[in-house]
């Protein structure tokens, strides 16, 4: 299911500011994207509502986010599924490119991320850790 040119700009205006709000190490600004009981899969490991998702970022490497265009499925009118791809470039350290898949929800406050997986390119194609 397509979802509706407003649907669009929204959805892809929040993957938007998930890119920008790390950039600006807005981590409050980046929590509130995602719904309270939000699932994000990374590294491996899963971190859980905004308490996990903010321990997480106040830990995480400084950088520039390069996200791509999302690839939008709309489940119904209140749930969909994006696919994205994004290079991260760290102040110090190597560059590494992802591919994320997000479920998304419609809440009274607008599209919000309700899980995230990212998963690296590797030689050997899509890993939970990228290659070393």
């Amino acid at each position: 299911m397509l979802p509706t040119p407003e649907d669009h700009v929204a959805i892809s205006g929040l993957l938007a500011r998930y890119c920008l709000t790390l950039d600006l190490d807005d981590v409050e600004g980046w929590v509130a994207l995602f719904t309270p009981d939000a699932r994000y899969e990374v590294y491996g490991r899963t971190y859980s509502g905004h308490d996990g998702l903010r321990a997480m970022m106040t830990a995480a490497p400084g950088g520039l986010h390069l996200g791509g265009p999302p690839v939008i499925e709309l489940l119904d009118p209140d749930h969909a599924r994006t696919t994205r791809n994004l290079q991260f470039i760290p102040c110090e350290g190597v560059a590494r490119s992802a591919v994320y898949s997000d479920e998304l929800v419609r809440t009274p406050g607008g599209w919000r991320i309700a899980t995230c997986r990212c998963r690296f390119l590797t030689p050997n194609g899509l890993a939970d850790r990228p290659a070393r």
